[in-house]
């Protein structure tokens, strides 16, 4: 699963020069070991990957009690699904979604399907919806952020935006470094190499929108990774600037907040 989001993310990246120009040469990079598959959190438990799947199998589940007459749009759901119907499932999903806030895994399924019914707007809006709950959720969903960034720059792609294909590209090579952090077998190599890419990436963002506040305080994180503190303050700083536009989410805003 790690090897095919490197593709994704990195794949339209050119190498580049190591960020950190004292240190030594770096042996050369090694994809991260493949993980088992990501699975579908949320409710029920154990639910299976794909959208078709999880609800399906929530549908089978035991249902709430329910008034006289009132369906259960997962069952809906399901059903549209079985005739390939994904628009009308994403309606009734998103139903479900805005009674169950509680349940981000389900917006991700909504973001998923709105897609796949050629709903692009739809679609947009809602992985960005999960990306700021997952952002501030438990770190079992933050494990499906990198999933949410690769979409939302398949998007970008798809409708000619630049600046969202560079922004969403940087983050999630951002977001893959840091899911090493902390671990016993971290390879150094291979975060050097994906902190350049990011770098890059989110260099090349902030060129196309230079006033957006979220290109600026990631690309202060890599600068901050990379030992270069001057120029980690100086993008938190222009960040700074435009904190209560609502372009940041609450946990891309805290951070700039607190430094001073």
């Amino acid at each position: 699963m790690r090897v095919a989001l490197l593709l994704v993310l990195a794949g339209a990246v050119g190498g580049c020069e190591s960020l950190r120009p004292f240190a030594p040469a770096s042996a050369p990079v090694k994809p991260p070991p493949v993980t088992a598959p990501i699975r579908v959190i949320g409710k029920p438990p154990e639910a299976p990957k794909t959208s078709a799947e999880v609800l399906r199998a929530s549908a089978t589940q035991p249902a709430p009690v329910q008034s006289p007459g009132e369906d259960d749009p997962l069952v809906l759901v399901a059903q549209c699904l079985e005739r390939a119907d994904h628009l009308g499932a994403a309606k009734h999903l998103e139903g479900y979604v805005r009674q169950h806030a509680d349940q981000p895994m389900f917006r991700l399924q909504l973001a998923e399907l709105y897609l796949r019914a050629d709903r692009t707007p739809e679609a947009k809006c809602h992985y960005e919806w999960f990306v700021a709950d997952a952002q501030a959720g438990p770190i079992t969903l933050r494990a499906h952020l990198v999933t949410a960034h690769i979409k939302l720059r398949e998007i970008a792609v798809g409708t000619g935006d630049q600046f969202g294909e560079a922004f969403h590209r940087g983050v999630g090579l951002l977001l893959l470094v840091k899911e090493q952090d902390g671990a016993k077998d971290r390879d150094e190599a291979f975060c050097e190499e994906m902190l350049c890419k990011a770098f890059r990436a989110l260099t090349e963002a902030k060129e196309q929108k230079p006033g957006n506040a979220r290109a600026r305080a990631y690309l202060a994180e890599v600068h901050d990774r990379t030992g270069n503190r001057h120029a980690a303050n100086a993008e938190r700083t222009a960040a700074r600037a435009d904190v209560v536009s609502g372009a940041l989410t609450e946990n891309e805003r805290k951070p700039l907040l607190l430094r001073e």
